[in-house]
């Protein structure tokens, strides 16, 4: 029984974050934003998760584990492995990576959540993953520099095509 009430609190917990997400962005929601929207005390929120940051990433985790696509795959093709458990999200889940978009930290969270899971995966000594992550940031840091030009998931052919070339294009025309 006492199984049943962690997954009903966490689930409620998981609900309220989701809920937020599509009102407000990531860096503006706090856990007592979170523990009020899920109705429960900050103590039961803190039962279950870090902070913020955990309970995100223990969603994340959740979505790539039930992802088709595999983790060792995001060494080669990171943006089509951002696509793919894009693609695999629920409407909600589709709705808060909109809301969610221009939120560096948000980005930040998820990218730290699929280096760990990455990581986990692979020999930690295999500098290939390190580089795909560098290059990763610095696409993404380039791309919020120009106003996130490229949306994340739509966009996914054009930024795996600056992975994979190393070349950014011109905005300017």
């Amino acid at each position: 029984m006492a199984g049943l009430r962690k997954l009903r609190t966490q689930r409620e917990i998981q609900q309220a974050l989701a809920d937020l997400l599509l009102k407000k962005t990531f860096s503006k929601i706090t856990v007592t934003d979170i523990v009020n929207k899920a109705l429960i005390n900050r103590n039961t929120f803190y039962l279950h998760y870090r902070d913020k940051y955990d309970l995100v990433e223990q969603i994340i985790m959740t979505m790539v584990d039930q992802s088709s696509f595999s983790i060792n795959e995001f060494n080669t093709t990171p943006f089509y492995f951002l696509r793919s458990i894009s693609n695999e999200a629920s409407d909600l889940g589709h709705q808060i990576i909109n809301r969610q978009r221009a939120d560096s930290e948000f980005h930040e969270v998820v990218l730290k959540t699929i280096l760990k899971l990455v990581m986990t995966d692979a020999d930690s000594s295999n500098s290939q993953i390190w580089f795909t992550f560098g290059k990763l940031s610095a696409i993404m840091a380039w791309n919020n520099q120009h106003g996130y030009y490229y949306d994340i998931i739509q966009d996914a052919d054009q930024l795996q095509q600056i992975f994979d070339t190393e070349e950014f294009p011109n905005l300017n025309d």
